[in-house]
């Protein structure tokens, strides 16, 4: 391909060990050490999916995605605990501001809710360095979150990432270039982006290590999977050339949606559902700096059905008081439920966004102090989403 392969580069990787389900064994004690399952649906045995498994769950065989039926059935003492997203999301923001008192936002790349990829590269001149910055990285999550974490620090990320399933839960691993047969030995799948598919394929090829394919035919490869099969083999042979990815673009519009666990129908609950997800979307355009001018409420109901109606608001906010008015409103618009057909979710989406230049508390045409928002979003993030609530509708 003509490609160089990274030198005296510090790709880091960090993976949150069975993130979902040691959240909830660190929150509720009586968990620890017992078979948890992270559901969506916790209310019933015969829908929903286990999301994640803690490590003694998995032990007894519960993996995820996994049927909660079959989970049941397969260890009848399986805790089924309800996946409270808000929750995790604001744990990866807390960690990732640590990150960026080290390392600038183009350096980090968050690749899932548990996982992150952070390029050492620009803070630290050898391995020595970037394993310092690791360790200390590791120290602030054990004790500001009060999680385990497995890490990879490598040259480049496809090897990172691999290094941290080496040493699970809670383990970190260095593989330098001295280190590539490191991985030679293990199965050709878990190389990242081989899927099932294309691991079948390979093995029918006779590939079935990692250093079968580093050492096989670059015309076989290619034949087979076109240009990504020489991907491949660059990866398991360590020269893979990746970057940290960022988005380009800026975001067009932002969405967040909640099922409930039991659906609502009486007014006052409505109200309230919806004030947590006003605040939750909220609170997510201030941590990316950002203002909405249009709003759209979207309800589903028990039946799949559903309504949504839009509204445009006079001027770009992020503010909650603001952002919860205008979805009463709409609110008032959408079909009303009743006790034969009840709200199953609600839905919030934001649109025509812009960055948020107003630093101040401060509403100047109204001459009105409102309320320190990204305080309160710090106690949120540290706390948990429950910890502190503005009363929306008694100002």
């Amino acid at each position: 391909l003509g490609i160089k392969e990274h030198s005296n580069r510090f790709f880091f990787f960090l993976d949150l060990d069975a993130f979902y389900a040691q959240v909830e064994q660190r929150d509720n004690p009586n968990y620890k050490g017992k078979p948890v399952g992270v559901v969506s649906l916790p209310d019933t045995f015969t829908k929903g999916i286990v999301m994640t498994a803690s490590y003694e769950a998995r032990a007894l065989g519960i993996e995820s995605p996994m049927n909660t039926y079959l989970a049941k059935t397969i260890c009848p003492g399986l805790i089924l605990v309800p996946c409270y997203g808000q929750k995790y999301e604001a744990i990866l923001t807390n960690i990732l501001s640590f990150a960026k008192r080290y390392v600038p936002d183009e350096a980090i790349e968050q690749y899932s809710i548990d996982e992150c990829f952070i390029d050492f590269t620009p803070v630290c001149k050898d391995f020595r360095a970037a394993e310092g910055l690791s360790r200390d990285f590791k120290e602030f999550i054990t004790k500001e979150e009060d999680l385990t974490c497995s890490m990879g620090l490598s040259y480049n990320k496809t090897y990172a990432k691999m290094a941290t399933k080496l040493n699970k839960p809670d383990g970190f691993t260095v593989v330098k270039k001295t280190d590539r047969g490191t991985f030679f030995h293990r199965n050709v799948g878990t190389i990242w982006g081989i899927g099932k598919r294309i691991k079948n394929r390979m093995n029918y090829l006779g590939v079935w290590t990692i250093q079968e394919l580093a050492n096989y035919p670059d015309n076989v490869l290619r034949k087979e999977f076109g240009i990504n099969g020489i991907c491949y083999k660059r990866m398991a042979r360590g020269e893979e050339t990746t970057e940290i990815f960022r988005k380009e673009t800026h975001e067009k519009s932002l969405s967040h949606q909640h099922s409930l666990t039991h659906p609502i129908y009486k007014k006052f609950e409505c109200e309230e559902e919806i004030g947590r997800r006003v605040e939750y979307m909220g609170r997510k355009m201030r941590s990316k700096n950002l203002i909405a001018k249009r709003l759209i409420l979207i309800e589903r109901f028990t039946d799949l059905s559903g309504d949504a109606a839009e509204y445009k608001l006079s001027q770009h906010t992020n503010n909650d008081r603001r952002l919860y008015d205008c979805a009463l409103e709409l609110f008032k618009r959408i079909r009303q439920p009743n006790e034969q057909l009840k709200v199953l979710s609600f839905a919030i989406v934001v649109y025509e966004l812009e960055s948020d230049l107003q630093n101040e508390n401060y509403d100047l045409f109204n001459q009105q102090k409102v309320l320190p928002y990204h305080v309160l979003d710090k106690i949120k993030m540290k706390y948990g989403e429950s910890s502190i609530r503005v009363g929306l509708g008694r100002y």
